[in-house]
């Protein structure tokens, strides 16, 4: 046991010499852990759906015309049914890339068997004709990596909250092509933040697991970009109201999704049941309009080639908003990203066919629009315009639209934020009381209430008690500080074990001092039940006191309620960083 101690210390000591080039040996390995995970994961994806669709490619999944409605509607079934049964047995969520986001906040380890199951899962929900992406996915598989690589080389929780993200990173550039795209979606979505440092082993992990991916699947271009010319700088006005348009149904779409989980949150069936139920909603859904399943890569080209009419695209929008929810909301695996990019398309296809329709002599092809409606749509769902426009470049390795992109994913991203303050991946954590932009101690303390932890069981005086009472009387109390008050019980001062010493040995007469003759109406400092206890340590901090009285603002003045003890706040937070575990 010493001599483990011992290399487990002399292995730490190297890494802190050596840092910098440990971290790009690490990223390096991270990546190609990464790269490998997503070829895995596709592999799987393409068997399941060669042998239940009898399709080569996932492009090709929306030509399914000639497949009996009944296969459309049963596999997408049996394939949540296969999930549930996977996640119940396993006892694990459907994890996703909130819970990447709340690991790396806090500072947690993702356990690799979340890999592991989560390849098989969202595989089996992808295969079998489910309408998600693969990218959220792979930033899960990625992220479990990156952690595990991390645990195994001993790293601190920083360490391994770095090396996540390096994962996260590898996965979105290899499954995307998108190396750049990915480095920045780890730093914008997941970190939250940007410096050489941070960014230099995301861009290493982030090419190396394109290199690798590229190595198997080829350097394809996912999506081949539209001919776009801008015919006047009239048409960027354009560009701008299809930001905002947009933007709403952006909003449309986070809010529908998590309207769709909380309804089978609260559907009174087995948890295992109900990706089988969301898999045959929407797989009815999909015998009807084939092009909503799957991936939706094949239906997307389809629009930027122009091939499907304007006005039909409108329906694409909610439908493909639909059968996402049911997928996923039900307990299905898999990603919006791609979702959000099909929603964008088929939104700006839409929108762009309109305008031309209304003003043929300023708009321009309906095509370009849907390609920069996929920016815009990723951008204000994910709310990273950045990562957004890097990838949209990268995976239709086109660059001269960069002036309607940036214009409408920032007016997207901006109107969405403003209207809806989540993300589509931090809304469950702020339902949980999780603010990723503050960070787990302020989290914590701003998702409890002082109600919640005070005391209701105090010692109050009257103020016309005497110092004599009031001695006898705490002599066997663990508190610090008493409140005083009136005889309608409201609070006229505080009386502390330092103020009472000060009484007793100043040689007055104990008998006939009252509480109302000292300084316990001086600088009386209160907080409400209501107050959180981040609120409540603001309190604390304006004078350094250990417990606080709890008031209740009345017109005859404030009725006492309660006692609010530093330590009691200490505990709480302790208790409540458990409830906080990505992986209980």
């Amino acid at each position: 046991m010493k001599i483990r101690s011992y290399f487990s210390l002399k292995f730490s000591s190297l890494i802190t010499k050596y840092e910098d080039v440990v971290i790009i040996a690490v990223a390096v390995a991270i990546g190609m852990a990464a790269g490998v995970g997503n070829i895995i994961f596709r592999t799987l994806i393409h068997f399941l759906q060669k042998n239940l669709y009898s399709v080569e490619s996932e492009v090709m999944l929306y030509n399914l015309q000639d497949t009996a409605k009944w296969k459309l509607i049963l596999i997408p079934a049996l394939g949540g049914l296969a999930v549930g049964l996977i996640t119940t047995l396993f006892k694990s969520n459907v994890h996703s890339v909130a819970d990447v986001i709340k690991s790396i906040s806090l500072h947690r380890t993702l356990s690799p068997v979340t890999a592991v199951l989560k390849t098989i899962t969202s595989a089996i929900t992808l295969g079998t004709g489910g309408s998600a992406g693969r990218e959220g996915p792979i930033v899960m598989i990625g992220a479990s990596l990156g952690s595990a690589v991390g645990q195994f080389f001993k790293f601190s929780h920083t360490r391994i909250s770095s090396a996540t993200a390096c994962g996260a990173a590898g996965g979105i550039a290899a499954t995307f092509n998108a190396p750049m795209g990915g480095a920045m979606f780890a730093a914008e979505v997941l970190l939250g933040k940007y410096g050489v440092r941070t960014f230099s082993p995301l861009i290493i992990s982030a090419v190396t697991a394109t290199v690798i991916s590229r190595a198997y699947f080829g350097d394809e271009i996912t999506i081949q970009s539209p001919d776009y010319v801008l015919k006047s700088a009239a048409e960027l006005p354009l560009y701008a109201i299809m930001g905002i348009f947009i933007a709403l149904i952006s909003v449309f779409f986070i809010r529908f999704f998590y309207k769709v989980s909380d309804a089978f949150a609260f559907l009174p069936l087995p948890k295992w049941l109900k990706p089988a139920i969301g898999g045959l909603l929407m797989g009815i859904l999909g015998a009807f309009c084939i092009n909503i399943m799957g991936v939706g890569y094949g239906t997307i080209i389809e629009i930027l080639q122009n091939k499907i009419p304007w006005y039909i695209l409108i329906v694409f929008v909610f439908l493909k908003i639909v059968a996402t929810s049911l997928t996923l909301g039900s307990g299905g695996s898999g990603g919006q990203l791609v979702p959000s990019l099909f929603i964008g398309a088929a939104a700006g296809g839409f929108f762009g066919g309109l305008m031309q329709y209304i003003f043929p002599s300023i708009a321009g092809n309906p095509e370009t629009y849907a390609l920069v409606g996929m920016g815009a749509m990723l951008a204000a769902v994910i709310r990273a315009p950045i990562t957004s426009i890097l990838i949209l470049f990268e995976i239709t390795q086109s660059y001269h639209i960069v002036l309607p992109v940036m214009i409408t994913c920032i007016i997207a991203n901006m109107i969405s934020a403003s209207i809806e303050k989540d993300s589509i991946f931090t809304w469950t954590l702020t339902r949980a009381g999780f603010n990723i932009n503050h960070g787990i101690d302020k989290s914590i303390l701003e998702s409890v209430k002082v109600k919640d932890i005070m005391l209701t069981d105090i010692i109050a005086f009257n103020d016309n008690t005497s110092i004599l009472d009031i001695k006898k009387s705490i002599e066997k109390k663990p508190h610090a500080y008493f409140p005083v008050v009136n005889d309608e019980g409201y609070l006229t001062g505080v009386i502390s074990l330092n103020d009472l010493k000060e009484e007793i040995f100043s040689g007055k007469n104990l008998e006939t001092t009252l509480a109302k003759d000292f300084g316990a109406r001086r600088n009386i400092i209160t907080v409400s039940p209501e107050e959180t206890l981040e609120q409540a340590m603001r309190d604390f901090g304006i004078k350094e006191v250990g417990d606080l009285p709890v008031v209740e603002i009345e017109e005859k003045g404030m009725k006492l309620v309660g006692l609010l003890r530093r330590s009691d706040i200490i505990i709480a937070y302790n208790k409540k960083v458990v409830d906080f575990e990505p992986d209980k």
